[in-house]
């Protein structure tokens, strides 16, 4: 028996292979689909993800979602590589508050009357200090568990994926790398640098859902003799 994603997926799939669409049309919004289907925004998203994945849709942030132009390209993968992969990793979770800063607001594209919650998480491998992490999770989708529990967000994805059905591992997302030097005062100190010469890596990462509505919006520090990204074309 199919899942309920599968059987959107297959529906959609036939439109697009009947010529219901034109190349470059604009697709359905979310809106569209739930009320066609009358199933859940993560499914909806899950059905899409796949044609997008296929190379048959392609997403326009800010714009929605439309036929892909070019229905075969190459794909690529990226591989965060690290420094050893059979280290004994922990993650710890610093702190959690609700917060309102408005840069973080315009990350999240949230309106000045909005709130975030705050997540600060600690990534060690083998004792090591190797990643800050800082996440600004939109508040409908955070757990009030988690105040009393900090350490209920040691994984933060998989706890998104068990309360709201939202695996953020396929989502959309958009992502810039680039190398900070000096660090920040407060990031040097977690991440126990002992030198003022030692860069560090900066990442920032919006995830998003259907319709280009920001579920997260992140910003993490990753030692530099930890930090190496390969890519190969699948």
């Amino acid at each position: 028996m199919q899942l309920k994603y599968q059987q959107v997926e297959q529906f959609l799939l036939y439109q697009l292979k009947n010529g219901d669409f034109k190349e470059g049309d604009k697709f359905y919004s979310e809106a569209e689909l739930k009320k066609r289907f009358d199933v859940s925004s993560a499914t909806v998203i899950k059905a899409i993800n796949e044609l997008v994945s296929k190379g048959l849709l392609v997403r326009q942030q800010g714009k929605g979602t439309f036929v892909s132009r070019a229905r075969r390209g190459k794909l690529v993968k990226f591989f965060d590589l690290e420094k050893d992969n059979d280290a004994d990793e922990t993650v710890t979770v610093l702190s959690i508050k609700r917060e309102h800063d408005p840069r973080i607001l315009k990350e999240l594209n949230l309106a000045s009357i909005n709130s975030y919650f705050h997540i600060i998480r600690l990534r060690c491998s083998n004792n090591t200090p190797v990643q800050l992490h800082h996440t600004y999770l939109v508040s409908e989708y955070f757990n009030q568990v988690a105040l009393k529990e900090p350490s209920y967000y040691e994984s933060i994805y998989e706890k998104i994926r068990q309360d709201s059905g939202i695996d953020l591992f396929s989502t959309p997302s958009d992502e810039t790398t680039g190398i900070l030097f000096p660090a920040p005062q407060q990031v040097k100190t977690l991440l126990q640098l002992q030198s003022e010469q030692q860069p560090i890596a900066y990442i920032r990462r919006h995830s998003y859902l259907f319709d280009d509505k920001a579920i997260e919006y992140v910003e993490s520090y990753k030692r530099w003799d930890y930090f190496k990204i390969q890519i190969k074309t699948v």
